[in-house]
Formats: structure tokens, sequence, C-alpha cells
């Protein structure tokens, strides 16, 4: 019997030059999980992490740790499944904020102000965007990111054993969904509820997968290290 072990990232840089990047906050909540599972012995037979800076950033605090404490730590390997959906670019697009590379709101604007606005219409606009709406070359649909997240599912249960995945919580949620056979509307309310760093776990044998635990946090041990967004 396998096990995988779903890693959503640590809280990205809401206000900086790039979205893709671990904010102060998120670098810490790295750092607890590598340190949380250090402490415990535990072991990984293979480690996967998506394709985005953020993905790599949280894996690496995770690795640092167990190197610093002369722990074994598998080389990672790069799958660009474990991508997230196209759900920010939807968002800035309904909201009319014009595109500047990957930076998701002015220098002048708080981090609060920007979560209302951004965050404020997510489950209406995922909705929107799950039915068809906002379509365009450079956007991968919803049905084709609820595809990828099944063949995520067949990649991750491929090999018996202990498997980590470093990925974005919409892509969790779309595994949950696809395990659990939900719709399209649950799957979007579980991906507005992901923890930064949370833990999400599959028990898979031959024809076989199970869902453990969704979205724990138990190497969050200080409420301000629990976050969202």
């Amino acid at each position: 019997m396998g096990h995988v072990t779903l890693i959503r990232h640590g809280q990205a840089s809401v206000q900086g030059a790039t979205y893709d990047a671990l904010s102060p906050l998120g670098h810490e909540q790295a750092r607890q999980l590598g340190l949380y599972w250090a402490d415990r012995g535990v072991t990984f037979d293979t480690v996967l992490v998506g394709p985005r800076q953020r993905h790599a950033q949280t894996l690496a605090h995770v690795e640092a740790v167990y190197r610093e404490r002369g722990l074994y730590w598998p080389h990672a390997q790069l799958v660009a499944d474990l991508d997230e959906h196209h759900g920010l670019t939807v968002l800035k697009r309904a909201a009319g904020i014009q595109e500047t590379g990957d930076a998701l709101l002015s220098g002048d604007e708080s981090r609060d102000a920007a979560i209302k606005r951004l965050f404020g219409r997510f489950r209406e606009i995922m909705h929107e965007w799950a039915s068809g709406g906002f379509a365009a070359p450079d956007i991968e649909p919803w049905h084709a990111f609820r595809a990828r997240a099944i063949a995520v599912v067949d990649h991750l249960c491929a090999d018996a054993g202990r498997s980590v995945a470093f990925t974005s919580g919409g892509l969790v949620s779309a595994v949950v969904g696809a395990v659990l056979g939900l719709d399209d509307h649950r799957v979007i309310h579980l991906s507005a509820e992901i923890h930064n760093t949370a833990l999400t776990e599959l028990r898979h044998r031959p024809g076989e997968v199970g869902l453990v635990n969704f979205n724990t946090v138990p190497h969050l041990r200080e409420p301000h290290l629990i976050t969202r967004v």
C-alpha cells in the first residue's frame, strides 16, 4: 500500500513584485513544516515538486532542515502537472486589474485591501469560469484542469511507498475531488479553505485510492502562522 502527502505552498507574496514567491511568513511556515517532520523522523521515498517558484521555495526550506540534521532527503522530481490552475489570472481579469508580469497589486495598496478586493468574489468568479466563462488562449479551461488533476492522481499512485508532492491549493482540492468524485461546486469551495503548507494525505493500492487527512497543519502551532491567502 502506498501513501501520498500533498503540500500546499507557504503564503505567497500578495504585495510584492511577483506573487510567485513566498512572503516572510510563508518562509517561516515552510521551515516549521521541515522541523515538524525532522523532529518525528518522517521519511519519504519520492519527492515531487510543481513548476512554480513558491512550490520550490517551500520544498527548499524542508530540505534545508533535513540537511542541517544530517537526515536523508530524496532528490526532487519536477512534475509540470502539479502546477496551479489559472484562477489567479481569471480573478485579475474579472477585477479589471492591469496585468504587469506576475505582480498582483500596486505598492500603495495594503495587503488586507488587496485580499478583500481580489478574493471577495472568489467563489462567484470561479463558478463562472467553471461554467465556461473567461475563455482565452492563455487560460487553461477549468475542465482541462480537472482532467489534469485526474492524471496527477494516477501519477502519484503509480508506485508503492511514501511520496510527497509540493503544489498549490487548487490542485490539492481538484485531486481530492477526483478521489472523492466531487462536483465543480464542491471542489471550488474546498480550494478556498486550504491553509498554507497544509497536509492532505492519500492512501492507495491497485484499483483503490482513499483520502486519509485533508488540510491539516499540526506544524503551525502559533495562530498567526495559520493562513489561507
